[in-house]
């Protein structure tokens, strides 16, 4: 099943222009199986303080999201993006982890690097840095505190950088991923990662990813109305 691994939805993500039940039919229409919701999670989302309440908000989004998604036939899985203030606002993603972790770690935007990478590998997660070097700007974090980097198809975006980006992950053993970042600004990118039919949920789809020395993924640069396949091979 060809899953894209970054998706939003309105709910949570203000830059998104469309709900959930819109979002997953423009995901079967570009003909993908499923998606993994990851709604933006930052301090400025956070108008009244409260973390937590935000949290819960989140949670409430995503569940709202899988009863859209079960009824059309469509794979969703749990993720987030956060926003990491302390480093260069950089974008990660998070995969492995249900709803209740956000609830119990509702700061997650004020961690470090190595705090996030450490408390979300404690609870059985793992982490990928969305669109490194979008627009030159996007800044590479510190390779040790990744599990995987992402090549982004968003149509808007200067490139997918999938060649260097493979480059980097061989380097260290990291995992890559395709993900279309999408908000339904643009047209929707047939793009994704091709997973095993059997996955169940989100701790399935970390630990394939995890385990896996090669997957194939299927992004689209910007400006073409085609996508491209690609076998990533963790051990060049």
């Amino acid at each position: 099943m060809l899953i894209d691994m970054h998706a939003h939805t309105a709910g949570i993500s203000t830059c998104c222009r469309i709900p959930a039940p819109d979002v997953v039919k423009a995901a079967l229409d570009a003909g993908l199986d499923g998606i993994v919701l990851t709604n933006h999670y930052q301090r400025s989302y956070v108008k009244d303080g409260d973390a937590a309440a935000f949290a819960k908000r989140y949670a409430d989004e995503y569940a709202y999201a899988k009863e859209c998604a079960d009824a059309a036939g469509c794979r969703i899985f749990y993720g987030m993006e956060v926003t990491m203030h302390k480093h260069d606002n950089a974008h990660i993603l998070i995969y492995g982890l249900d709803p209740q972790f956000t609830i119990e770690n509702p700061l997650l935007y004020d961690m470090t690097m190595e705090e996030l990478y450490t408390l979300v590998h404690e609870k059985g997660g793992m982490l990928v840095q969305a669109h490194p070097f979008r627009r030159g700007i996007n800044v590479l974090q510190d390779l040790k505190y990744l599990d995987g980097v992402e090549a982004n198809s968003h149509p808007l975006y200067d490139a997918t950088h999938v060649q260097k980006l493979t480059e980097i992950a061989q380097s260290k053993k990291l995992i890559l991923t395709s993900g279309g970042d999408y908000h339904a600004d643009t047209p929707r990118p047939h793009c994704g990662a091709y997973l095993p039919d059997n996955l169940n949920d989100t701790r399935d789809l970390k630990n394939f990813l995890m385990a896996t020395d090669n997957l194939d993924i299927e992004y689209q640069e910007p400006g073409e109305n085609i996508s491209h396949r690609l076998t990533y091979r963790r051990n060049k």
